[in-house]
């Protein structure tokens, strides 16, 4: 593994070596990924894949049973993620009703204004500072330039940010992303006894 990698993919490689490889026979069916934030994200459960029944069933129990109050459901998915179906869900017969979960997905993500030598030349907005998952409408202020001009959102429609001046993304030219909200349905799902 090269030390020229970035820490964040050799962990990926890391971890894929201890807990994978991915598909293989003896990988585990699935892994969550603690982390903190600089951003005010709060209690935030990341879903990639909003067709697996298995894992939107897992999000609602863990939203409704076990998390703090609030707790947001960031949709991000990958065009490459493969949909697998979940080979097995418990030892004993246990039953889910089918459900249906509250999530965020990604619209795009916003950089900050640059000026012509690629430097920022704006700051998050006080009034969008700590205001992730929160309603944006077009109107509303999201950056602040050194000038002291305001710089509202601007499109058609409202939006929710997330990651909102997150430290970890300045790097990747990202000062928040715009979510929508949708509602995702789960199947029942029913495991027995063979």
């Amino acid at each position: 593994m090269s030390e020229d990698l970035p820490y964040e993919v050799r962990r990926a490689q890391e971890i894929n070596h201890l807990f994978g490889p991915k598909d293989s026979e003896d990988s585990y069916d699935i892994i969550f990924d603690l982390h903190n934030t600089t951003s005010n994200m709060g209690c935030t459960l990341i879903l990639e894949d909003s067709r697996n029944d298995f894992l939107i069933q897992m999000f609602h129990y863990i939203k409704a049973s076990l998390a703090p109050l609030p707790c947001y459901i960031y949709l991000l998915e990958h065009p490459s993620l493969k949909y697998a179906t979940t080979r097995s869900i418990a030892k004993y017969p246990v039953e889910f009703p089918p459900c249906a979960i509250e999530v965020y997905k990604i619209m795009e993500k916003v950089d900050y204004p640059r000026n012509e030598n690629g430097e920022i030349a704006a700051i998050i907005h006080p009034n969008l500072q700590d205001q992730d998952w929160k309603p944006l409408r077009p109107e509303d202020p999201v950056f602040l330039t050194l000038d002291g001009e305001t710089i509202p959102l601007g499109g058609d429609r409202t939006v929710y940010p997330t990651f909102v001046n997150e430290a970890a993304y300045y790097e990747k030219k990202e000062a928040f992303a715009k979510t929508t909200v949708l509602t995702l349905k789960a199947k029942s799902i029913r495991s027995s006894l063979h």
